[in-house]
């Protein structure tokens, strides 16, 4: 064998290599791609359900009020949370931080209290849930 032939079929071995391995990652990203997506959505549904295992350390108190229907002054009392203008931007984890908290304690009482004022007010909760998931036209229409 000549040694052009050999370069050829070194050439030829290492494309095909390097073209299994592109294969491979893409599979491989795809599939991270599709998890990603499938956890999205779970959480996405969990969320709008009202499940209170969605609360990160990320989130503020206005925006758990908004999201799970609990007034925000409920929410900062029942936390024992200053209501103060500097604190409403504060998420959950510097809350935590700033009243020497465990962050995980603080979403673990943070659920109880959601849970507790769903339990003082089950016919506002559910409307407003229900409420939520009607369509546009139907809303209109109950009103």
């Amino acid at each position: 064998m000549t040694e052009k032939t050999v370069n050829t079929r070194a050439k030829l071995f290492g494309t095909g290599f390097l073209l299994c391995i592109a294969v491979g990652v893409t599979i491989f990203c795809g599939y991270q791609t599709y998890q990603a997506i499938q956890t999205f959505q779970k959480n996405h549904n969990l969320a709008v359900s009202g499940d209170v295992r969605t609360i990160r350390s990320w989130m503020t108190i206005p925006f758990i009020a908004r999201v799970y229907h609990v007034p925000e002054t409920y929410l900062y009392g029942a936390l024992h949370i200053n209501n103060a203008p500097s604190t409403r931007r504060d998420s959950l984890n510097t809350l935590a931080i700033h009243y020497n908290r465990p962050v995980n304690a603080l979403i673990a009482q943070v659920q109880q209290v959601i849970l507790a004022y769903r339990k003082q007010h089950p016919y506002h909760s559910s409307t407003l849930a229900l409420r939520d998931r009607s369509p546009p036209t139907s809303r209109r229409m109950a009103e």
